[in-house]
């Protein structure tokens, strides 16, 4: 999300695909491409093999969906970090801050991790003491299966969004390297990211994650070494760097602006079943806490590279391209070509590793709140067939969602806004509420909110309607349910 101006548009509005992203061209360059597209491919495929190995031994629903809570805090650290450094932390980040200064950083990384550190402190411990499997289960636990059928709907539909934004990037790398077009490159994008998702599970999806972690920090730290080489150095890079680029943000943006833009991420990460997951599948309540403040601590140092990028970059004087391209061109000016397939790499490992997340949290909500509940009796093998099964079924609804043409950073958003529905059971029922009636309402009201005043009327500051709505409806009906008489019990005759 851009940071107001006369010419941004409103925090949750959809945007187009970027103009300037262009497929390969023909000529010589066409066999790098082909070259490029065959690695892109075959590092796929390995990533495939690897998760299929190590999510051989599934053999239920807890074992493809927490690991068999056997993650220790490295673990959980890195698939936290690996599984929130997205595509947008690096394409929409830099070239966001490249357009707009240091105001263009404010939710990546700084509100993100902020979001990451209060999963850490207020609901890791807490959560995985319970032993949940996801937050559907813990809100059905303090507040009936009316609440865990909505909260399960709200997960399941900000996965998918957070899911399609993957995919978008993923597509548009596979078309920009081959040229087929976007619509076969979402196809195919679709078809890999399925296949690695639905064999290796979450063991799968940490195993990749700690080597796509790597990857993606190895690559960007090679990036910025060549970046400070280019500009002759960080004193001379620093002293190139306009009085513009640390310009706070402008007199036009509102209060309503910036406290959407800070509280989207925040309360979104918060709140996200894909971060939690992780801390649900540690080995213990301290394990989870710690691991998710190693993985906010990684986050934001690794988070501030591509602030780097969007802040040296333009006072190169290479030729740079705009949105989304911005970030691909800077490493096509910087890299030479093998180290531009490995940048390549990094990229799609920072997709993988954010996807399958996304996929497995609409798994887990569909076989935990919606088939076991409809089949307590169903055995751990048919669970697990459930589970793939609805790994498949987003997968496709993401696609679906993707060719719409909405950018990165707008879905991604979009996904924040849709599961921070949820914060306000949520902490109520961390807090020791077990108000029956006021957490349903709560996150009803609040969805319906979102739909009607940003989805269908456009009002600035919809974000902060939707919150006040919802703790206004949870307070009011828990204060009637608190003061409501007690039913008297049944007499015998």
């Amino acid at each position: 999300m851009h940071a107001a101006d006369e010419t941004a548009p409103l925090p949750l509005a959809p945007r187009k695909r970027a103009a300037n992203q262009k497929p390969c061209p023909s000529g010589p360059q066409r066999g790098f491409c082909a070259i490029t597209l065959v690695l892109i491919l075959g590092y796929v495929g390995l990533q495939i093999a690897l998760a299929v190995w190590v999510g051989r031994g599934a053999r239920s629903d807890t074992d493809y969906l927490v690991a068999g809570r056997s993650l220790g805090a490295g673990a959980v650290g890195m698939s936290i970090f690996a599984t929130w450094f997205a595509a947008e932390s690096l394409i929409a980040t830099s070239s966001e801050v490249a357009a707009e200064g240091i105001a263009g950083a404010r939710a990546e990384p700084f509100a993100y991790a902020a979001g990451l550190v209060a999963v850490a402190l207020f609901f890791a411990r807490p959560l995985r003491r319970g032993g949940f499997i996801t937050l559907a289960d813990f809100l059905r636990n303090r507040f009936g299966g009316a609440t865990e059928s909505l909260s399960a709907a709200v997960i399941a539909l900000s996965a998918t969004t957070w899911s399609a934004a993957q995919l978008f990037a993923f597509a548009a790398i596979i078309d920009a390297a081959s040229g087929i077009g976007f619509t076969p490159a979402l196809l195919g994008a679709t078809l890999l990211v399925m296949t690695y998702t639905l064999f290796g599970g979450l063991a799968g999806d940490v195993i990749t994650d700690i080597l796509q972690g790597i990857v993606i920090i190895v690559a960007i730290l090679i990036l910025l070494a060549l970046m400070i080489a280019a500009a002759g150095g960080p004193a001379a890079m620093w002293a190139a760097l306009p009085d513009t680029a640390l310009r706070p943000p402008p007199a036009s943006e509102t209060w309503v602006d910036r406290a959407e833009l800070w509280l989207i991420p925040i309360i979104g990460t918060m709140v996200s079943q894909e971060a939690i997951s992780r801390t649900l599948a540690a080995r213990s309540p301290d394990v989870a806490r710690t691991g998710a403040l190693w993985g906010a601590a990684l986050y934001l140092a690794a988070g501030l590279v591509p602030v780097s990028f969007g802040l040296f970059g333009p006072q190169l004087g290479l030729p740079l391209g705009e949105g989304e391209a911005y970030l691909p061109s800077l490493a096509k000016a910087l890299f030479p070509d093998w180290l531009l397939i490995i940048f390549t790499g990094a990229l799609v490992s920072a997709i993988l590793s954010s996807v399958d997340s996304a996929l497995l949290a609409v798994s887990a909500v569909v076989t935990e709140s919606g088939y076991k509940r409809l089949f307590p009796n169903a055995s751990p093998l048919a669970l697990l067939r459930v589970a793939r099964t609805a790994t498949v079924g987003a997968a496709a609804l993401a696609a679906g969602l993707a060719m719409t043409g909405e950018s990165l950073r707008a879905l991604v958003m979009d996904a924040g806004a849709i599961g921070a529905a949820l914060a306000v059971p949520i902490i109520a029922g961390l807090a020791g509420s077990r108000a029956r009636h006021a957490a349903p309402a709560a996150i009803v009201v609040q969805i319906a909110s979102l739909a009607v005043l940003d989805w269908g009327l456009g009002v600035p500051g919809a974000f902060l309607w939707m919150l006040a709505a919802g703790t206004l409806t949870f307070a009011a009906l828990a204060a009637w349910e608190r003061r409501r008489p007690a039913p008297e019990p049944p007499t015998g005759g």
